[in-house]
């Protein structure tokens, strides 16, 4: 539907009378009207031009008004076009049926016909508003991708230009430390630049579904303790050089459905968000691992100056970052956006608690497995 323009609307009813007439109500009212006898016909003719809005007939022959919307929303860019049902007076099965297969709403015969154009006009507005905050989340985070990779991209690779530069054109003047620390500078901003690139192929796998099958088809009871050694390895260093203690509490003998490279790769992105966020003077990260109530509940606490309510909410978006000026070399804001999305496709969720000047805390909850032994002893 264009700006300006009202909308196309797709007609669907084998009695030519009420086909007919409702086209000639609406065509009065301004409405672009395409018409068809039955569901198959109607397929055809959103080959041709795909409409704004359905309203369709049940039963019909060929292919009654359930089959036809169901080929409707089989195509992944037909899902969103709103449909509405047309049905006979006191058929309280079609209603229930409609509403188990998802049918947007609901028109009974006979019908007044400014109930119908009441009717198009709220569910046009609807799927309008819901378009408009699409393009408008759409438009954000396109802002947040050219601000931030403006950065991001262009920092490392300033830097390293730079040093090819001075090395192409001086190197001959140079003393071997001060090649080595250029080289060395390259080299921190290839890394950053390569943990870029993972992080939005980690982003890219994670929205397709891939990492989500994975988990599916691979995941085992294992143990926790060993998950989160591996998770810890990665940021010991990073720990080291901001003087950062790290303390665990890791209740013996947890078990957890998963992947152990990828939540590991969680928790890893969890431990590294708290180290950065940590008091520089004096910083701790406590990690406790412990089972309540059949969850698994994973903690990450720091003692950093913490997050405002605000803050917290926009902690988990994408490519947001907090107190970006003070932490520049965190990178893009895409680490808890990261863990959380791992952590849900394996059927937990992520809670976060903060308040400025008393930290921060970050618990991943997750179902419990079955222990090895368990399982032998239950199933034989």
């Amino acid at each position: 539907m264009q700006n300006g323009t009202k909308a196309s609307i797709l007609l669907v009813d084998d009695d030519p009378a009420i086909l007919d007439g409702v086209a000639d109500l609406l065509r009065l009212k301004g409405y672009h009207v395409v018409t068809a006898p039955n569901g198959k016909q109607a397929l055809d003719r959103m080959e041709e031009s795909v409409p704004d809005i359905i309203v369709s007939d049940i039963m019909m022959p060929d292919m009654d008004g359930y089959a036809f919307f169901n080929a409707v929303r089989t195509r992944s860019d037909w899902t969103t076009i709103p449909f509405i049902f047309l049905t006979a007076r006191g058929q309280k099965k079609d209603v229930r049926r409609g509403n188990e297969v998802g049918v947007d709403a609901y028109l009974t015969k006979p019908f007044e016909p400014e109930d119908l154009i009441v009717l198009i006009n709220s569910r046009l507005k609807r799927i309008g508003a819901i378009q408009e905050a699409a393009k408008a989340d759409i438009d954000k985070v396109k802002n947040q991708l050219i601000t931030i990779f403006s950065h991001e991209l262009r920092t490392p690779l300033t830097y390293i230009y730079g040093y090819v530069n001075l090395l192409h054109d001086q190197h001959t003047d140079m003393q071997p430390d001060e090649v080595n620390n250029m080289i060395d500078g390259m080299q921190r901003g290839a890394e950053r630049l390569v943990h870029l690139v993972e992080d939005l192929m980690m982003m890219v796998r994670l929205d397709s579904g891939i990492i989500e099958m994975e988990v599916k088809l691979r995941q085992e009871p294992i143990d926790l303790t060993a998950v989160i050694q591996s998770a810890l390895y990665p940021v010991q260093s990073l720990a080291a050089a901001h003087e950062v203690t790290l303390n665990t509490h890791i209740k013996p003998g947890i078990h957890i459905n998963c992947v152990p490279a990828y939540l590991s790769e969680a928790l890893t992105r969890l431990v590294d968000n708290a180290v950065k966020f940590c008091n520089p003077m004096n910083g701790i990260v406590d990690l406790r691992a412990d089972v309540e109530d059949d969850q698994v509940r994973i903690s990450v606490t720091d003692n950093g100056s913490g997050l405002t309510e605000e803050q917290l909410k926009l902690a988990f978006e994408p490519l947001m970052q907090i107190n970006r000026q003070s932490l520049e070399q965190q990178g893009l804001g895409l680490g808890l956006s990261i863990t959380r999305s791992i952590v849900e496709v394996h059927g937990g969720h992520v809670e976060a608690e903060s308040e400025p000047g008393r930290g921060s805390t970050f618990t991943v909850v997750l179902p419990t497995a079955i222990k090895p032994e368990e399982r032998s002893e239950r199933f034989g």
